[in-house]
């Protein structure tokens, strides 16, 4: 028993091989709407990043007292400066 629990494991520093399946027609359909939910999830997460940002810009624009109190907010309002 232990020799053929023994040859089915890998040795030490060997990869075992992957197991390749064969994709039905099916998930090609769902890689598509995959692709569609993934820009969605793109352009969703871009909008975010655009909205965080400009309301940074109001805040710091308005609280010029807040100026230097973090960092990160510091070095993004930079940022957008130099790209503007």
């Amino acid at each position: 028993m232990t020799a053929s629990t023994n040859e089915s494991r890998p040795r030490s520093g060997q990869r075992p091989e992957p197991r390749l399946r064969s994709v039905p027609d099916q998930d090609a359909d769902v890689t598509e709407l995959d692709k569609v939910r993934a820009d969605r999830l793109t352009a969703a997460q871009q909008r975010r990043a655009a909205t965080r940002t400009r309301d940074l810009c109001a805040l710091l624009h308005e609280r010029p007292d807040l100026v230097g109190v973090h960092a990160p907010a510091d070095f993004s309002i930079d940022a957008l400066r130099w790209c503007v």
